[in-house]
């Protein structure tokens, strides 16, 4: 095998390496906010609680008649292991712990426009093998962090019907490290731990987002809104540990389009249930692309995703006149068909089971907190044919925890 040969077979399975273990379907995150973990994200943009909800529905930003701001993080805890059926080894825990943190800012001009402001995620994922795992090629380390800057303005054109529209300015940048592994390490001179594929790189896309909430009544309300696809390309260098090699790179890559309904209803003073459909294009994600310096294809990985949905149901339980009880369950189905489920992408559906709780210090300011649990099931991993000649027979599987403090202004 050719070192250009092997450089771009590595380079076309790197990015999606065990991806969908970590929470939301494939390399999707929902942690936008920690008031919505705490109901498994249903109804998040007919609620609007707090500031947050510009992150899910610019049009919910007219609930607001004064300033607001909230910020928070949520800690990201995957559990996740692979086992090589082959040789028994097992690594675990390969989903490395994440922090995202998100910030947003709700501003009322008048008692029909509002401007608001939001920092937050939609996409990630960050997995490291160590070095000497027997499918070091296909293992390794990965990551990929986005960051979505999104400034947004509402219009409430009367009293049951706001809309709202917003423009999404995303920063990406993703490492990718191969190695060698127990089949590699058969060429004379190298050995499991020798890279042979580091690719690094990073770029900013653009896109808009529009939402829609309608109102019944202060108790019923529903929400439609849009988040447009954004392309990438990741354009950085390649090395590896052979004499010589290092040249210059760049991988196409779209962030896939979401649509999502959710609803509102206070059906008692101090009850109110919420539920929301969420769409994920990830048709748009057909393929893995590097391109030359020249603009020449240097290869092309089909990826056989299929659009996906999430279907949530949550409750809200006002306690007092300080605290406030929330929960939730969710069902998040893979994109990925289990025909065309590989190493690369272990993706599995998953459950949520989720709690949360809102603390008012004041009428100005509150605090909330939220766990969710992620159950995902073992499932069994056959692996297309190697770029050392022989196929992989895997099983992988893992749950998460997620636990989030968030705070909350209203000026």
């Amino acid at each position: 095998m050719s070192q250009k040969t092997l450089k771009l077979s590595l380079l076309a399975a790197s990015i999606a390496l065990a991806a969908g273990q970590v929470n939301a379907a494939a390399f999707q995150l929902a942690e936008q906010n920690v008031t919505g973990l705490g109901r498994a994200y249903a109804g998040e943009g007919a609620i609007g609680d707090n500031a947050s909800v510009l992150g899910r529905n610019p049009a919910a930003m007219t609930l607001f008649d004064r300033p607001a701001l909230s910020g928070g993080a949520i800690y990201i805890n995957p559990e996740v292991d692979v086992t090589d059926n082959q040789t028994s080894e097992q690594a675990n825990d390969i989903a490395d712990d994440a922090v995202v943190p998100f910030f947003y800012y709700v501003h009322p001009i008048n008692a029909q426009w509002v401007v608001g402001f939001g920092a937050f995620t939609n996409y990630g994922l960050a997995t490291s093998y160590s070095p000497e795992f027997s499918a070091g090629e296909i293992g390794g380390k990965t990551s990929l962090e986005t960051f979505n800057l999104n400034p947004n303005i509402a219009f409430k054109a009367n009293d049951h019907v706001s809309l709202g529209a917003g423009f999404n300015a995303v920063y990406a940048d993703a490492e990718f490290i191969r190695y060698a592994g127990q089949r590699g390490s058969a060429i004379p001179g190298v050995d499991r731990s020798t890279e042979v594929a580091n690719l690094s790189g990073d770029d900013w896309g653009y896109g808009w987002n529009i939402g829609l909430l309608l109102e019944a009544d202060d108790n019923n309300r529903w929400a439609l809104t849009y988040r447009s696809e954004v392309d990438l390309t990741l354009e950085g260098s390649y090395s590896n540990q052979f004499p010589g090699t290092q040249s210059p790179g760049k991988l196409d890559l779209t962030l896939p389009a979401i649509a999502e309904i959710s609803g509102f209803h206070q059906v008692q003073h101090d009850w109110a249930v919420h539920y929301g459909i969420m769409w994920t294009e990830w048709s748009s994600f057909k393929e893995l692309k590097a391109l030359s310096p020249q603009g020449s294809t240097l290869l092309e990985k089909p990826e056989n995703f299929e659009n996906s949905w999430r279907i949530s149901l949550g409750t809200t339980h006002q306690l007092n006149d300080q605290w406030t009880l929330r929960g939730g369950l969710a069902y998040d189905k893979s994109p990925v068909p289990a025909e065309f489920r590989s190493i690369s992408i272990p993706d599995v559906d998953r459950i949520w089971y989720s709690l949360g709780a809102t603390y008012a210090y004041s009428q100005n300011l509150s605090i909330d907190g939220a766990f969710a649990f992620l159950d995902g099931s073992k499932v069994a991993v056959e692996q297309e044919e190697s770029k050392f000649g022989s196929n992989y027979d895997m099983t992988s599987g893992g749950d998460a925890y997620l636990f989030g403090l968030q705070m909350n202004y209203a000026f």
